[in-house]
């Protein structure tokens, strides 16, 4: 590829940083040039105003953007730790744009934003594994390390050489190390990808969602967010089911999947409900220890009642609520959806999204997974266990994880922490220790035919 520059004003960046345009190395401010030419974009288009990208717009561009990358990347790998590594990256970033939507701080340029967070988390990891492989192999992922570097560098200068991280930029930089055959990689899906899950250390997809009967007559007047879920996920590619499911279950999930619960009802739903929470827990921890993601036994019981907990913590046990006479999944502000609150902009390609939705049993697996993933390669990973004392901590720090994403580890035994996530934090302690006790039924208290207290 030509590195010759074309742009004036990176050429005049240049002349006034020596250390890094002169470098013995190729010139990244060369290289982010010829990201910018191949746009066919010249430089006086760099200074002209450009339409606003949205948060919602920068969110699904830079998830879509750093999906690609970070999926190319890691499979460039047979490190397990060092994919999860690359996992880390990406569950940060998409977090950040979760973060970013339900943030009322006006953001002038939320896609530079979410650019900046991400790579100071992917160049290092890009670094290392640019270390480990052949000369060749290497070849693109150094020309990618160079532009992103040189892109990141550019923002400080603002408008003094007019670079901004636009969808083009960041088309082009993708483009650096994507095949033709990968398509735009600015294009954003909701399908299931079960080779992101495998990559991952996820296995095969979980067993396919059976959606409500609630739902059939509820989903116009669902919001536009669901109801493009929805829709969006009846015209992907099925992916066949792994694994199975026993028919007592199956039979279990059915019944509570198509049922909305009253008051009167709670003396047979909430043991229902707790038998089937039960039932997933256990049937997890097999699948994960099969799927060559054992924990240790001794942590079975902890793992077990996290799961209970979680699910009276984010929904008191529910799936589906019932607003203005019509039924629909339980939904946050910020998309969190059903019975664990799963964010499908969190976990895109992990779970089939219609599923998170519409199937309890569904949404249930998919949360008991995510806290498995979380318990062992966070907070067992990073001994939080050990650094707080009380093994009790390891589910109050794979909370933290499952409510607010990997930089929330610790955060429960942070004394600066802000009050309102110490106060969840609080809140989920309380209720787990009320699992732990075997008082889970308790959680009786918080039911109302309302959105639970959050």
């Amino acid at each position: 590829m030509t590195r010759s520059c074309t742009l004036l004003p990176l050429l005049l960046a240049g002349m006034a940083m020596p250390a890094l345009a002169r470098d013995s190395g190729p010139n990244p401010w060369e290289v982010v040039g010829e990201v910018l030419r191949q746009s066919g974009k010249p430089a006086a288009d760099l200074r002209r105003p450009r339409p606003a990208v949205s948060k919602v717009e920068a969110a699904e561009l830079w998830d879509a953007v750093l999906t690609r990358l970070v999926k190319h990347t890691a499979g460039e790998s047979d490190d397990a730790a060092r994919r999860q590594r690359f996992l880390l990256v990406l569950l940060s970033g998409r977090h950040d744009g979760v973060a970013l939507l339900a943030s009322d701080v006006p953001v002038p340029e939320p896609l530079r934003e979410l650019f900046l967070l991400s790579w100071d988390r992917l160049a290092p990891e890009l670094r290392q594994l640019v270390q480990e492989l052949d000369s060749q192999a290497a070849k693109s992922l150094r020309a990618l390390l160079e532009a992103g570097d040189a892109l990141r560098a550019a923002q400080a200068l603002g408008d003094a050489i007019g670079l901004r991280v636009t969808p083009q930029a960041l088309r082009e930089l993708a483009r650096l190390v994507l095949p033709e055959s990968a398509g735009d990689p600015l294009a954003y899906d909701l399908a299931l990808d079960p080779d992101l899950r495998l990559l991952f250390g996820f296995g095969p997809p979980l067993p396919a969602a059976q959606p409500s009967r609630l739902l059939r007559s509820s989903l116009p007047a669902a919001t536009a967010d669901n109801a493009r879920w929805f829709i969006a996920s009846a015209f992907a590619a099925p992916a066949p089911a792994q694994l199975a499911i026993d028919p007592e279950t199956a039979a279990l999930a059915r019944r509570l999947n198509d049922w909305l619960p009253t008051r009167s009802d709670l003396p047979d739903y909430l043991p229902a409900m707790r038998t089937l929470l039960q039932r997933i827990a256990d049937a997890t921890w097999q699948q994960r220890e099969g799927a060559g993601r054992a924990i240790e036994p001794r942590f079975n019981e902890l793992y077990r009642d996290l799961v209970l907990a979680t699910a009276w913590q984010e929904s008191c046990w529910r799936q589906f609520v019932r607003r203005k006479g019509k039924v629909q999944p339980i939904q946050s502000g910020i998309g969190a959806v059903g019975l664990m609150q799963v964010y499908p902009r969190v976990w895109r390609g992990f779970y089939d999204v219609a599923g998170l939705h519409g199937d309890v049993a569904y949404n249930g697996r998919a949360g008991a997974e995510i806290l498995h993933h979380y318990l062992r390669d966070y907070a067992l990973a990073r001994s939080e266990a050990a650094a707080a004392g009380d093994a009790d901590d390891l589910a109050r720090a794979t909370y933290a994880v499952y409510n607010g994403g990997p930089g929330h580890l610790n955060r429960y035994r942070q004394p600066t922490q802000r009050a309102g996530l110490r106060e969840i934090d609080s809140s989920f302690l309380q209720k787990y220790l009320a699992v732990k006790a075997g008082k889970e039924l308790e959680v009786g208290k918080c039911f109302s035919g309302a959105d639970p207290a959050r």
